[in-house]
């Protein structure tokens, strides 16, 4: 259960999101401080050592125009099927959900901002999937937007092949000047 303090401090969209989510997004706070997004050396992992397996970072990659994962927890590359490390978000997910997400995750760089996904969305090809997450941007030692932190919650869902993957609905873009 949340205390007082945690409950007013978490953003509206977020009030009904796994505790871990919160726990995550808390140590992302405290990285900041009082910058707009944590560098990523001040970002600690540590500070919530349960959630390392559901843990990722991502890259991007100008040359490419793409983000590249740097490093996965073993439940994020469990969810996959492999390793995720020195992987293109393109390769991973395919030129029907890539142009999507790829234009989401640069909204999180550009905002900043932080991105929920609910517990609905789906991507094309993993219809047995299902993930709740929080992606955070993170600067580099210049100060400058370059990675994307996130924390998935994955789990094995009912598939609704009725259901168009990666509908609009199925994230909260969240400001982080308004955190």
């Amino acid at each position: 259960m949340m205390s007082n303090s945690t409950a007013a401090a978490t953003p509206e969209p977020l009030r009904d999101a796994d505790p871990r989510l919160l726990r995550f997004l808390a140590a992302w706070r405290a990285a900041r401080a009082g910058a707009p997004m944590p560098r990523r050396r001040a970002f600690d992992p540590m500070t919530a050592p349960d959630l390392l397996p559901w843990i990722w970072l991502c890259a991007y990659d100008p040359a490419a125009d793409d983000f590249v994962y740097r490093l996965a927890g073993e439940e994020v590359n469990a969810a996959w099927g492999r390793s995720l490390r020195g992987a293109a978000l393109r390769d991973l997910l395919g030129p029907e959900d890539h142009p999507t997400v790829r234009r989401r995750w640069a909204e999180i760089l550009e905002g900043p901002n932080l991105h929920y996904g609910l517990t609905r969305e789906r991507l094309s090809a993993l219809e047995t999937q299902s993930a709740e997450r929080l992606l955070a941007p993170l600067a580099d030692d210049a100060g400058l937007p370059a990675y994307i932190l996130g924390v998935s919650l994955y789990r094995v869902a009912a598939s609704d092949p009725g259901r168009p993957p990666l509908t609009a609905e199925d994230y909260v873009r969240l400001p982080v000047a308004a955190l």
